[in-house]
């Protein structure tokens, strides 16, 4: 590994700096996958001595935790897993207990402690011990911007699925999507990409390096990344993290698995929905009624169980999850076309006919997760925990007209072992981890023959020919696998009154393997004569060897986190990180020869000066093609990934009921492993495209800011701030051809110019200077559930101003025409102006005891991107165009029946109860040569003519559990 000067002067001064803070400033409490509860320990009328003990006994699991007040009566427990807690305060003759205290994971709360009838106060007529703060009002003095999700919202509210995330659009500036054709999920932050959202499952980072969507597993596929009745609770924080928040940039959310208990618990349940349950979207009745094409019935089914309890009461409990999913998607194979053919008895036709009918497009998911947790000692805690994914999803090339062996089988596999230390005194706490991560996806076909497209021409030519069928093999084929070893540390102190500090380190040896080709079976273009039936390839595309990148790479964080209570008003959160990888970007990677040789060479094209080289043609575009040539030294490591964060809070009256927040960060995230393997793969082919990456390369990064006030209305917590955050060095692809002049050769504004020098294909280059800004204004209003209530309800209003450089208005790795002039700041594709998420639940006083759950999306739509070509194909530009608003109201309704040891349960969701049809896309080009039209009106008819679905119709989802 090569290490620079400047590494280690910045490395050796970060040292320095948390070694300091480590001798002379305590640790204190988890966030990531715990809570923390704080406060002081008082008597009216009398000075309690330091050294009182306060104890927190976990209600299910009999685990305690323990620390001592200290002169003032201050005290901090920390690392206290998420649930119920009873709280004692012993000694010096006192021996009284609070009542039960709910934490939640991620929060820190305050509770203040007035003990009644201690010898020597005045006197008091107190029957328990009182209590303030905000024990009922979560982290109402995080600097952060979140939302918390608990296990009652999770079990009640409704969904199409069980993936746990589908309701972190709870929070502000939160978006959580599910494709409603393909059912692929994907969960964004502002106008940022997926890819840099981050989730952390009990303070364990499941970020994806080979694929995009951030998490592992969540991109290309129909299932879910976790077990839903595996996790407890979490918290989904958009704005401000603090410094244990490692690789993200955007949304965080931080989960928290169940866990065994000292009374045995379980389920079993089945969930089923399908089409014969959905109502038919207006694309599915046109084609119906005037096509006779009839929507192919798919069912989806699924189905799992949970179990926890205790091997030995108090010490050692374990927990066990399984869910299984299975889609069958069944499809009609119907040959296009078939009318241009004069005789369907004639040559290869039959054969094509015999090819048509049923064919199943099929799913199957397995997610299970084991779970023990061992109490050794007092001090010492032990926790395994084991995790299985495996999914295979049968895709097929075209859905209509592949024949049944012409699929893909995406397979996409995941295996994690975590083991959990903690050694806990009265005066420190250290949590250590070990870890190992083996993540696999390999899209493949089935079968190895070649693939055959069945094509047709009027003119029995290879020119304006149309599709009719494809059979064989799937071209397709990729092997990406990133496995992982990790240690994670983190060290509590509990000694100096007023701090709360937490510090650690992390590593993680990562290691990538990552092969493929997109055409892994030669594909033959194959022309139908109309008339005779005979069959010719005209054209055979041979099918391309893999490329392949292996890498290892070394990631280390570091950082310190002090959560500093100056006064009973003001605390102030203080931290700073540093993180670094060796070789993040292949650093290792030589460009072929084959691709360096042309840039110093003659340029051949047209108009070229003699002697002119097609680097100098470039140079003259603005771009320094040396700066991308990599000679296997060229790459050097970042290591400026140093991140403030830092934050305030200010409890106005001191009573936790109108507190003001404000917060300012950068968080640095990093790029996919999956770009070397497009610079390697696509480099592989002699003649084809030049993909290369700059190799002084950045890691991304957003600079973060929030400002805003809490305050407890009657029962209602409610809060209104302002955010905003500025991403920077984004990782894209654009399109780096220049032509002899270091222009573009008169391409359309929107168009990059396509191709290279003769011989070549297109020059690809990737740079890390891609951004996107969001602003926003948010109000938010939670009533939390309490059974004598017996309802919750939560809303959130978000007003958003996002904005790209992309100028395809997108946070997509690619932005073509980058580079080409000053392109300024667009407006956002994936950002709403206005967003309304509410959700609800009633339980304990409906007619029956029936529990009625819902949930209401409402956005006023994402802007649209209008390519304006009225002046001619090269003078197209971009114009924005009003999109479709979003309105989705779903609900879900229950009944509990006791029987025998336990309840069935019996439930029904109705996604889009109403039935709106909620638009995902329009025509977005205007007018054209010879047809001079203005943007709204003239021949441009399709202008406003929708061409796809943003949420499902209807849909019915029956479920039945029994719960014990």
């Amino acid at each position: 590994m090569k290490i620079n000067q400047s590494f280690k002067i910045k490395a050796l001064a970060l040292t320095a700096s948390l070694l300091c803070a480590s001798l002379s400033v305590p640790s204190a409490h988890a966030q990531l996958s715990t809570a923390t509860i704080r406060g002081v320990v008082s008597a009216a009328g009398k000075s309690l001595p330091a050294g009182l003990e306060v104890v927190a006994v976990n209600a299910a699991t009999g685990a305690a935790a323990r620390t001592k007040t200290r002169a003032d009566g201050d005290y901090i427990l920390v690392g206290l897993a998420p649930g119920t807690y009873r709280i004692r305060v012993v000694g010096n003759g006192i021996d009284q207990q609070v009542d039960e205290v709910v934490v939640q994971v991620g929060e820190s709360t305050d509770l203040n402690i007035a003990l009644a009838n201690v010898p020597g106060a005045e006197a008091k007529s107190l029957e328990k011990v009182v209590i303030t703060g905000s024990a009922t009002r979560g982290d109402v003095k995080s600097s952060s911007v979140g939302t918390s999700v608990t296990t009652r919202q999770i079990e009640a509210l409704p969904q199409s699925s069980r993936n746990f995330l589908a309701f972190a659009d709870l929070a502000p500036g939160v978006r959580f999507e599910t494709d409603a054709a393909s059912g692929q999920s994907s969960l964004k932050g502002g106008a940022q990409s997926q890819d840099n959202v981050n989730v952390f499952i009990d303070g364990v980072s499941q970020k994806n390096y080979i694929l995009r969507g951030g998490i592992s597993g969540m991109d290309s596929t129909r299932g879910n990344p976790f077990p839903q009745s595996a996790v407890q609770e979490y918290k989904v924080v958009s704005q401000n993290y603090k410094a244990e928040f490692d690789q993200v940039s955007s949304t965080a959310i931080t989960a928290v698995t169940k866990s065994g208990t000292n009374e045995f618990h379980g389920d079993v349940f089945v969930d089923r929905t399908g089409t014969s349950f959905t109502a038919r979207t207006p694309f599915q009745k046109k084609a119906e009624e005037e096509e006779g094409v009839k929507r192919p019935k798919t069912t989806s089914t699924q189905y799992g169980f949970s179990m926890g309890g205790a091997v030995k009461e108090d010490v050692l409990h374990y927990f066990l999850a399984y869910e299984g999913k299975k889609i069958d998607s069944p499809r009609t194979v119907t040959a296009r076309n078939l009318n241009q053919f004069s005789d369907l008895g004639a040559g290869v036709i039959p054969d094509i006919v015999a090819l048509q009918g049923g064919a199943v497009s099929s799913f199957k998911e397995d997610l299970l997760l084991a779970k023990i947790d061992a109490t050794i000692s007092s001090e010492h805690k032990l926790t395994f925990t084991g995790r299985l994914r495996n999914e295979s999803d049968l895709i097929p090339e075209d859905v209509n007209i592949s024949s049944a062996e012409n699929v893909k089988d995406r397979i996409n596999d995941e295996r994690r072992l975590e083991v959990k230390h903690e050694w806990r005194t009265d005066n420190w706490l250290n949590e250590a981890r070990i870890g190992f991560e083996d993540y696999k996806w390999n899209p493949h076909s089935r079968s190895s023959d070649p693939m055959i497209k069945y094509v047709v021409s009027p003119s029995n030519n290879q020119n304006n020919i149309q599709d009719v069928l494809f059979t064989g093999g799937s071209p397709d084929a990729q092997n990406r696998r990133q496995r992982a070893f990790l240690f994670q540390n983190d060290f509590s102190l509990n000694l100096i009154p007023n701090h709360a500090i937490k510090m650690g380190f992390k590593f993680k040896a990562a290691k990538f393997d990552m092969s493929g080709t997109s055409r892994s079976v030669d594909v033959l273009n194959t022309l139908v004569n109309n008339t005779t039936g005979e069959a010719t390839v005209f054209r055979t595309d041979a099918a391309i060897l893999p490329a392949s990148v292996s890498l290892k790479d070394n990631q280390y964080g570091i950082y310190v986190q002090d959560d500093w209570r100056v006064n009973k008003n003001l605390e102030l959160n203080l931290g700073v990180r540093w993180d670094y990888e060796d070789n993040m970007l292949n650093n290792d990677y030589v460009t072929p020869a084959d691709r360096v040789a042309i840039f110093g060479a003659q340029d051949p094209r047209a108009g070229a000066a003699p002697g002119q080289t097609y680097a100098q043609s470039l140079a003259k575009g603005g771009i320094n093609i040396n700066n991308f040539i990599s000679d296997g030294n060229s790459r050097k490591s970042y290591t400026g990934a140093i991140q403030p964060r830092v934050g305030f809070s200010y409890d106005i009256n001191g009573d936790a009921q109108s507190v003001i927040f404000s917060g300012f960060g950068r968080a640095y995230d990093r790029t996919i492993a999956n770009t070397m393997l497009d610079e390697a793969q696509k480099n592989a082919s002699a003649g084809g495209e030049i993909w290369m990456v700059r190799n002084n390369g950045k890691m991304p990064f957003t600079d973060q800011f929030a400002l805003g006030l809490r305050q407890k209305v009657a029962t209602w917590n409610t809060e209104v701030g302002a955010t905003y955050s500025h991403a920077k060095n984004q990782f894209i692809w654009y399109g780096g051809n220049r032509d002899v002049n270091g222009g573009t050769a008169g391409a359309s504004p929107i168009d990059p110019l396509w191709g290279s020098v003769p011989g070549f294909g297109t020059l690809v280059l990737g740079d890390f200077v891609g951004e996107t800004k969001t602003k926003t204004v948010y109000l938010k209003a939670d009533k939390p559930f309490t059974k004598a209530s017996g309802w919750a309800a939560s809303i959130t209003y978000t007003y958003s101003q996002g904005e790209t450089t992309n100028k395809e208005w997108t946070n997509d790795v690619f932005n073509w025409t980058y580079g080409r002039s000053t392109a300024g700041w667009n407006p956002s594709k994936d950002v709403e102006k206005h967003r309304i998420v509410a959700a609800g639940l009633v339980d304990g006083f409906l007619p029956w005891g029936l529990l009625l759950s819902g949930k209401v999306t409402l956005g006023s739509g994402l802007p649209r991107r209008l390519t304006d070509c009225t002046n001619g194909f090269t003078q197209c530009v971009s114009t924005e165009g009003k999109g479709s608003s979003f309105r989705q109201f779903d609900v879900a309704v229950g009944k509990e029946i006791k029987v025998g040891y336990g309840k069935f349960v019996v439930r029904a969701d109705i996604l889009n109860l109403f039935n709106t049809v909620n638009y995902g896309g329009r025509d977005d080009w205007i007018g054209g040569p010879g047809n001079p039209q203005n943007a709204y009106g003239g021949d441009n008819k399709n202008l406003n003519t929708p061409n796809g679905m943003a949420g499902p119709m209807r849909t019915f989802k029956m479920s039945l559990a029994y719960r014990w």
